[in-house]
């Protein structure tokens, strides 16, 4: 049985990543990435929030809408939205 890799466990998973993504754009330290906190608040602008979806989609082989980094202000609450739609088992 073959394992896909990038199949996240938990939203918790896509933080952790979309942590690492914001923090070199951002280019500050991911640690110091509050995942509460608005994207707005950490410098990401219309084309940078693009970038991440971009990213996230490569990731875990996912579409996302960009309307998400608006609907979904926060690293947690859009985690939970990709995960809760594309991973949650019913």
């Amino acid at each position: 049985m073959m394992i896909d890799m990038t199949r996240p466990q938990s939203p918790h998973d896509i933080v952790t990543f979309m942590k690492k993504v914001v923090a070199a754009e951002a280019r500050i330290p991911d640690t110091s990435i509050d995942e509460d906190k608005s994207f707005h608040q950490f410098g990401l602008d219309s084309i940078s929030s693009i970038y991440l979806l971009e990213k996230v989609e490569n990731e875990y082989n996912v579409t996302i809408s960009p309307l998400y980094f608006w609907d979904y202000p926060t690293l947690r609450l859009l985690a939970s939205q990709i995960f809760d739609e594309n991973f949650r088992q019913p």
